[in-house]
């Protein structure tokens, strides 16, 4: 969405500035997959043109046209269906489509996550690893990670944290890296990364 909203910006040429500007996309992107419309984008972002948040609200939808058809389907189908189900088959009553649009994502999420915690704990056990994990926080798990273990770990923890078969959708996991206070934590891509920091 970033990247769609900001074309004069190149993250490869200005890195600095596209992180700067990142706020934007990643803010868009949980708002409108969650049923915000343009004046909820608008209040969020008061320090640009009437013009440019317009510009952000329709370069969410160009990144992901299919987001715009799924919320039709979430509407139409509120309006005909005393309710609808969740990926796992958990049914939503008497909800209205802006609140389905969530509840349908959100609802699979944590089903989603409850699964990755089992298997991410029962791959920690069977390779006996030292890593605990320390908590999940929404969709977010926070590890310590053991001196002793290495941090091609994390990059398999990664791997099954992205893999669900039977989702209809790609799932997607970023790593985080903190050494000294979760404010000051940090993308992770690449092994390399994490061995610098390590």
């Amino acid at each position: 969405t970033t990247k769609m909203c900001f074309p004069e910006v190149d993250p490869e040429a200005d890195p600095a500035a596209f992180h700067r500007l990142r706020y934007v996309g990643k803010r868009t992107n949980f708002a409108k997959t969650y049923g915000a419309t343009y004046t909820c984008i608008r209040d969020m972002f008061p320090e640009f043109s009437e013009e440019k948040c317009h510009e952000i609200d329709e370069s969410y939808y160009k990144t992901f046209p299919g987001i715009k058809d799924y919320q039709n389907w979430v509407y139409a189908q509120s309006s005909r269906e005393p309710y609808l189900e969740n990926l796992f088959g958990i049914r939503y009553y008497g909800c209205d489509g802006r609140h389905l649009i969530n509840y349908l994502i959100q609802g699979s999420g944590a089903y989603v996550l409850k699964t990755k915690l089992v298997e991410v704990d029962e791959y920690l056990i069977k390779n006996g690893y030292k890593s605990k994990m320390a908590l999940s926080i929404h969709d977010e798990i926070v590890f310590y990670k053991h001196k002793d273990d290495p941090a091609d770990l994390f990059f398999a923890i990664k791997d099954i944290l992205q893999t669900h078969p039977g989702l209809p959708i790609k799932l997607v996991s970023d790593m985080e890296v903190a050494t000294t206070n979760w404010a000051e934590k940090y993308e992770v891509e690449r092994i390399e990364d994490f061995y610098e920091t390590n």
